[in-house]
């Protein structure tokens, strides 16, 4: 079985990597145009490709509560595993300005497609982080959605979530805009915890409500985070199989 699954596993990336060469031709075009047509066309590329992925390698990404996205929010959710990048990207039907770390760019392929669109930062180096902040910001003051994951990294715990930071919700609150919280589901269905062994299986991708922060201040930042947090844990204890009906810590 287990021999199986890492010939599936090898499957996977190939199928990947295949599928990030077919969107290059795309992304080239793209620079051709204006900002806002060209990340509209390097996301809609990435949302075919990986659709493809999905429907040739048996994981299965359902969207759920699409209508429920707003203009220009400040995108957050769980942090999974390797399945983050075609799950999200197959979810994301309008572009945003994503954070990345700069290690993306160093990885063929891949990172060409993340220094296209991304907003990479060296999470070591503070001059780094500070750069990324000011250009999310000023991408979110121009009407740009902003995605982040605010645990920061994969989680490869026990625990639903690890601790999520500050940052976005500090942008939310500055520019007075919208926080879009989703959450993955069963992605440790599809990647085994802590391995690159990969299996079929049916992963969900849903929106939230958007939790209005009009009128909030940076006095309200951690009632603020930890409500977000606390609604994303509430989703993945009722409905991810890792983790329901488990009680917090």
């Amino acid at each position: 079985m287990r021999i199986l699954q890492a010939i599936y596993s090898i499957y996977i990336g190939l199928m990947f990597l295949i599928g990030v060469a077919g969107v290059i031709p795309f992304y080239f075009l793209a620079f051709l145009l204006p900002d806002r047509p060209r990340l509209t066309l390097m996301f809609a590329a990435n949302r075919v490709s990986m659709r493809c992925w999905s429907w040739l390698t048996g994981v299965r990404v359902t969207v759920e509560g699409q209508a429920q996205w707003q203009p220009a929010p400040v995108i957050v959710g769980n942090h999974c595993n390797l399945l983050d990048m075609p799950v999200c990207a197959i979810a994301c039907a309008q572009p945003a300005k994503v954070l990345a770390k700069q290690e993306f760019a160093r990885i063929p392929l891949l990172g060409f497609l993340f220094r296209s669109f991304a907003v990479l930062v060296t999470r070591d180096s503070p001059e780094s982080r500070q750069r990324s902040v000011a250009e999310l910001g000023r991408a979110l003051g121009q009407g740009w959605p902003v995605f982040i994951f605010p645990e920061g990294t994969r989680n490869r715990g026990s625990e639903p979530l690890q601790s999520f930071r500050d940052g976005p919700f500090r942008f939310a609150i500055a520019a007075q805009a919208p926080i879009q919280p989703f959450v993955q589901l069963n992605m440790r269905g599809a990647q085994r915890l802590n391995t690159l062994l990969f299996r079929p299986a049916r992963v969900t991708f849903r929106w939230l409500p958007p939790i209005a922060t009009a009128g909030l201040t940076e006095a309200d930042l951690p009632a603020l985070r930890d409500r977000v947090r606390a609604l994303i844990e509430a989703e993945l204890r009722r409905d991810d199989p890792a983790f329901r009906g488990a009680t917090g810590q």
